[in-house]
């Protein structure tokens, strides 16, 4: 059998399950409207839309080292910015950097038949436990509910950059389907 080769949205070399800060955006399968509608610009959510945002703020109590910014649920996907900060850990454990940082382990997917490790605590192990447990959830309320494959991330750089990251999750829902990100950042000069 042969698989289907997908493109690879993550950089490579990169450590995601490093210290740093990340701007991820999470579909639906499909672009269903399951987490609520819009009205007013202001979003209004479904029930499934609460369990979604439910479960986004458990994620500190789950995974040691983060913190969680902005977000935004949306009818079809959902925006939110993780920071995974050691210096936290540093401060909150009252320990040395150096027992904190050590040979991270990896771990098989958890997903059948997926060959895929990930490292413990990644960006990508975070991401999939949200995933699951919202998808776990929503199906208890619509049998039908899924998430797209796979997620979007990006990498924020800089503070600038974070603050336009912001405010483009904030004003998403008054500007549902009108801006891509993308496009935002070429509004404000930043790439």
């Amino acid at each position: 059998m042969k698989y289907k080769k997908h493109k690879q949205y993550r950089l490579r070399g990169f450590d995601y399950a490093g210290e740093g800060e990340y701007f991820v955006t999470i579909c639906t399968k499909n672009k269903k409207k399951f987490f609520g509608k819009i009205r007013n610009d202001k979003m209004i959510l479904s029930e499934i839309g609460k369990i979604v945002e439910k479960i986004w703020k458990k994620i500190p109590g789950k995974f040691e080292n983060i913190i969680l910014d902005a977000h935004q649920v949306m009818p079809d996907h959902f925006h939110g910015i993780i920071r995974r900060n050691l210096i936290y850990q540093i401060q909150n454990n009252h320990s040395s950097k150096k027992n904190i940082i050590k040979d991270v382990p990896t771990i098989k997917s958890g997903i059948k038949n997926n060959p895929m490790e990930l490292k413990n605590d990644s960006l990508g192990k975070i991401v999939r436990w949200f995933k699951g447990r919202v998808a776990f959830e929503a199906k208890k309320l619509n049998p039908e509910f899924a998430w797209q494959a796979r997620f979007h991330d990006r990498i924020i750089r800089n503070e600038k950059e974070h603050y336009f990251i912001i405010e483009y999750i904030e004003n998403n829902p008054a500007n549902y389907g009108s801006k891509r990100l993308a496009d935002y950042f070429n509004n404000k000069r930043i790439s």
